[in-house]
C-alpha cells in the first residue's frame, strides 16, 4: 500500500520540510543572535507555530492540542495561541458536513432533524460540530459532530512520515545522548494507537455513554455527560444531546474554584472507582 502511496508520502513530507525548516530556522537564528529566545519573540513565534500547525492539518493540530494544556513546558504566551486550536480551527463547508451526514445516516438530512445551523459552532482537528433540532416531534435540540473529509487518510500518512521522521531522530539521540533513555518510535506508536481510536465515533459514542451511566451510578453530583442518541451514530458521526454553557477557560476565577472540587471528585471516581475517565479533559471539552 504504501509503495503506492509513495508519491503522496513524498508530497506529503516536503510540505511537512517546507513548515519546519523555516520556523526551526529562525529559532536558531534568534538564538545565535541573541543567545537566547527572549521572551519578546514568544508572541509572534507561538503564533507562527498555531499557523503552521494548522496548515499542516488534523495529525499535527492534534499535537497542538495535546501541547496545550502542558504549562509545565510551554510558556503561557504559547499556551494561549495553542488553545485557540481546541475548537476554533478553520472549518470545512457546511455542504460537505451535510453529505457526509447523510451518506453516514443513509437518508436526507430532514428525515433526521428539522432543523441545522448554518454553520459549525465549533470546528477542531477532526471534526465539526453543529446544533441541530431532531426530527422527534420534541424539539429535542443536539450536537452533531461530522468528522472532516479524508482524515483518516490524512492521518494516516502524517503518521507514516511521523514515524520514519522519529525513527531518524532515534537514531541521532542514541548516538550523540546515550543517556537519553526516551524512545520516541514507541512513544509516537503509543499515540497512533490512540489517534486511529479517536477516529472512530460510534467507539467514541459507546465510551461517553459508559461514562455517563457510571457516573449516574457512582451518585455522583453537578457533572452531565451529555446522552448519546446510539441509532445516529456512525464512524464519521456522533448525535449526542446539546448542552449550553460557558467554556471552562472563560468562566470567573470564583466559577472555576467553585466546580474544582466537584470536578476532582468525579475524575478520581472515574480513575479509582470505575478504572474508566475521561482522558481529554481540556477547557474547550468542559463546560
Amino acid at each position: 500500500y504504501w509503495k503506492r502511496e509513495r508519491g503522496a508520502l513524498n508530497q506529503r513530507w516536503s510540505y511537512f520540510v517546507g513548515k519546519a525548516v523555516p520556523f526551526l530556522t529562525r529559532l536558531v537564528t534568534l538564538f545565535i543572535s541573541e543567545g537566547e529566545i527572549n521572551e519578546r519573540h514568544i508572541p509572534s513565534l507561538s503564533r507562527q507555530a498555531r499557523l503552521d500547525l494548522q496548515d499542516l492539518g488534523p495529525t499535527f493540530i492534534k499535537a497542538g492540542q495535546m501541547m496545550s494544556v502542558r504549562p509545565d513546558v510551554l510558556p503561557q504566551a504559547t499556551l494561549d495561541e495553542l488553545t485557540k486550536l481546541q475548537d476554533g480551527v478553520v472549518p470545512f463547508d457546511t455542504e460537505i458536513a451535510v453529505k457526509q451526514i447523510e451518506d453516514e445516516l443513509g437518508g436526507p438530512l430532514g428525515q433526521f432533524f428539522t432543523s441545522i445551523s448554518e454553520e459549525p459552532v465549533a470546528a477542531a482537528s477532526l471534526a465539526q460540530v453543529y446544533l441541530a433540532t431532531l426530527n422527534d416531534g420534541n424539539d429535542t435540540k443536539v450536537a452533531v459532530k461530522v468528522q472532516r473529509p479524508s482524515v483518516l487518510a490524512t492521518v494516516s500518512k502524517d503518521l507514516y512520515v511521523l514515524r520514519r521522521a522519529a525513527e531518524v531522530f532515534q537514531g541521532l539521540v542514541e548516538r550523540f545522548a546515550p543517556q537519553q533513555k526516551t524512545n520516541y518510535v514507541a512513544l509516537l506508536n503509543e499515540w497512533s494507537i490512540g489517534f486511529y481510536t479517536e477516529l472512530d465515533f460510534a467507539n467514541e459514542g459507546r465510551n461517553q455513554e459508559r461514562l455517563r451511566t457510571g457516573l449516574i451510578e457512582a451518585g455522583i453530583k453537578g457533572i452531565t455527560v451529555p446522552k448519546v442518541y446510539d441509532e445516529m451514530c456512525t464512524r464519521r458521526v456522533l448525535v449526542s444531546e446539546w448542552m449550553d454553557g460557558v467554556k471552562l477557560s472563560e468562566c470567573e476565577k470564583d466559577e472555576i474554584a467553585e466546580i474544582t472540587a466537584i470536578a476532582q471528585e468525579a475524575f478520581l471516581t472515574q480513575l479509582f472507582g470505575m478504572g474508566f475517565f475521561h482522558a481529554d479533559p481540556h477547557p474547550g471539552n468542559i463546560l
